[in-house]
């Protein structure tokens, strides 16, 4: 099977008397919802996060803490280092059974995406940015007009407007009550105002349907197992950094306190000196 952007060939299969009831493992937080139905996420008021947009804001608002944000240079610091006469990253093929023709082909694109990520420049801050948010997409755009030309360009997608969904097709089996899986579709959804939590479908909230060869993913490998959330490196930060900033503010507290104090005793002491008591 090959896909290209939009377009899919494949060979026919005969899959008729194959009997499909568990769906593959993802492992980066795509989100099933039920053939031609809708899908919605819920957000409850109790002060946590359920939602991966939550998340990410909440990861965005931690990594602005001074003490945060230095730990989080020193990491993007030692992962990527460039110099003015090497590439900060590079692909190793030594371990793929292939010849050394293709071998060449692979890093000449690798070399490509380089330039258009213009990664010499930008490679720091798109390390960053995945660190932080735990999760990247890009949208690849190529010439409608001459599609043989590849990517002419790659364009950042911000993660809380774009989500991936699995649409399930499923059916009864004949004499039973049984749930079989009949057809699996990924796609992407986005919305330029934002993957709001009310979730999407009919009405104001709607959703641009993208073929999954249009964008490029990169999670960060760490899911919630309970609720199939991508998490980023910074989630066990998030107690920590809120404990800090309480200790912070109890100090400026303490330091209020100890004004108020000292300015009463300095004026009762006035009152007294005045009354010549």
């Amino acid at each position: 099977m090959a896909d290209l952007f939009g377009f899919r060939f494949t060979r026919i299969k005969d899959d008729k008397n194959k009997e499909k009831f568990t769906l593959p493992s993802e492992q980066d937080g795509t989100i099933d919802v039920a053939g031609g139905g809708f899908f919605g996420q819920i957000l409850d008021t109790d002060g946590r996060e359920r939602t991966e947009q939550d998340l990410i804001r909440r990861y965005r608002d931690i990594a602005q803490q001074p003490e945060c944000d230095s730990a989080i240079e020193d990491i993007v610091n030692e992962g990527v280092i460039s110099n003015e006469r090497a590439q900060a990253v590079s692909v190793v093929l030594d371990q793929i059974p292939y010849p050394s023709r293709i071998k060449k082909a692979i890093e000449d694109e690798f070399d490509s995406v380089l330039r258009l990520l213009d990664f010499d420049t930008k490679g720091h801050d798109i390390f960053r940015r995945w660190y932080v948010d735990g999760r990247m997409y890009y949208h690849k755009v190529i010439d409608k007009k001459n599609p043989k030309r590849g990517i002419q360009e790659v364009r950042y997608i911000d993660p809380r407007k774009i989500k991936k969904v699995r649409e399930i097709d499923k059916d009864i089996k004949k004499g039973s009550s049984i749930e079989t899986i009949k057809k699996v579709n990924d796609y992407y959804i986005y919305n330029d105002k934002g993957m709001f939590s009310g979730g999407y479908g009919a009405g104001a909230n709607e959703g641009l349907k993208i073929s999954p060869d249009s964008i490029t993913y990169c999670p960060s490998g760490l899911v919630d197992q309970t609720k199939g959330n991508v998490l980023s490196h910074l989630h066990k930060a998030i107690k920590p950094v809120n404990q800090l900033r309480m200790h912070l503010l109890s100090i400026v507290y303490q330091e209020l306190q100890k004004e108020e104090y000292s300015t009463l005793m300095l004026v009762t002491y006035q009152k007294l000196k005045q009354n010549n008591i």
